[in-house]
């Protein structure tokens, strides 16, 4: 096992103690709160981008943000940065600069790129007094800052103790800056999607992460279990979470399946249901649970086309089954 499948296999497990003992249900109305906060900051930096506003309402608002999300986000260590280029830097210097390199980038190669331009421009402001040497790390954790308030899924927030673990693990090199970094986000990004955990949920595991951890056989089956119990509740969407959980552990997990597509029927997502009942007939074709119920998904959206097709691959097995047993 690599040094990465090891630190996504303690990640998982810790993530399973996480919510077993409603960590999760403790942040979140601070969750709430800042998911609403990137809703309004997206827009006021909409407004940025487009001339509409100024650098200074932009700081404003991102610190109205500050107050009312009680200092969860934006970050303390990206409000620092925003005051300070505000401050030292002349305003026709620093507007343009943040507009060009807090656009959001299209991949890892344009975002180094943002990052070698942020260091060049810090240097140049620090050459001419505006700001010190030492406001390349806060400027750059700024326009990561900028990039997740245009796409959260997309571009994590730098977080330096993740990070400091990360380097510690070999999954990022120390040396280039910039680099670094972009290291940082493709390892975050790659162990959100190993583990099935929130790009803050890695932040919030840290603690977790070296104590006694279950055994990943419990896990998988308390994950199904607490699932289960989930859709029980009718709390579809925390049942979404454990399922995700279970199938970061086993990807092909049938029960893991089937509860996605009753969490997604409850509510209301059809489509994803379908989707999830396509793909379960696809790696599992002997299921004959998951024949019903894409039959019944189809049959309730009246997509008779595809309602035929199922009903004609269902016979098949089912005469499959029968001749087989004669």
């Amino acid at each position: 096992m690599s040094s990465e499948e090891a630190l996504a296999d303690r990640f998982r497990r810790a993530l399973y103690v996480y919510m077993m003992e409603g960590q999760d249900l403790d942040h979140a109305d601070e969750d709430e709160k800042v998911k609403a906060s990137l809703g309004h900051i997206n827009r006021t930096l909409a407004e940025f981008m487009d001339g509409r506003i100024n650098l200074a309402t932009v700081k404003y608002r991102m610190d109205n943000e500050f107050v009312e999300t009680e200092c969860s986000f934006p970050p303390r260590e990206v409000q620092d940065a925003l005051r300070e280029a505000v401050l030292g830097i002349d305003v026709d210097v620093i507007s343009p600069a943040i507009r060009q390199l807090g656009a959001m980038p299209y991949d890892l190669a344009e975002a180094k790129g943002r990052l070698l331009d942020a260091e060049e421009f810090v240097h140049r402001q620090s050459s001419r007094g505006s700001v010190g040497r030492s406001f390349a790390g806060p400027f750059s954790s700024l326009l990561m800052c900028l990039w997740h308030i245009q796409a959260p899924r997309m571009w994590p927030l730098r977080h330096g103790p993740l990070m400091e673990r990360l380097q510690r693990e070999g999954l990022i090199r120390r040396g280039d800056p910039a680099q670094d970094l972009v290291d940082y986000i493709a390892s975050v990004l790659a162990m959100a999607e190993a583990t099935g955990a929130r790009h803050t949920d890695l932040a919030r595991l840290l603690p977790l992460l070296d104590g006694e951890l279950p055994a990943e056989d419990e896990s998988i089956s308390g994950s199904i279990g607490q699932g289960n119990a989930s859709l029980e509740a009718g709390e579809q969407d925390r049942a979404l979470r454990w399922f995700d959980l279970a199938l970061a552990f086993r990807p092909h997990s049938a029960e893991a399946m089937h509860g996605r597509i009753a969490a997604y029927e409850g509510k209301g997502l059809y489509m994803m249901a379908i989707a999830e009942a396509e793909a379960l007939v696809e790696m599992l074709p002997e299921d004959l649970m998951a024949h019903r119920r894409l039959l019944a998904l189809y049959k309730g959206r009246k997509m008779i086309p595809d309602h035929n097709r199922e009903v004609r691959r269902f016979k098949a097995i089912m005469d499959a089954r029968t001749d087989g047993s004669a």
